[in-house]
């Protein structure tokens, strides 16, 4: 099996949310273009990553 190595997307906040620096609806993406249905990084890809945990149990519709 081949190993590609395949770059960040710079607009995804998944590490300053995996280290507590910032909270999922703070990423500029989340719930719009990053849903668990189209995820773009790591938080989003596993039902137990912290910004799906927060997308699925509503949490993003009390956004201000």
């Amino acid at each position: 099996m081949d190993y590609t190595s395949v770059p960040d997307n710079k607009a995804c906040e998944c590490g300053a949310i995996l280290r507590g620096v910032k909270r999922p609806q703070d990423c500029k993406i989340f719930g719009t273009v990053c849903t668990p249905e189209n995820p773009v990084g790591s938080c989003m890809v596993s039902s137990e990553g912290a910004c799906a945990a927060h997308y699925s149990y509503g949490r993003h519709k009390d956004m201000a």
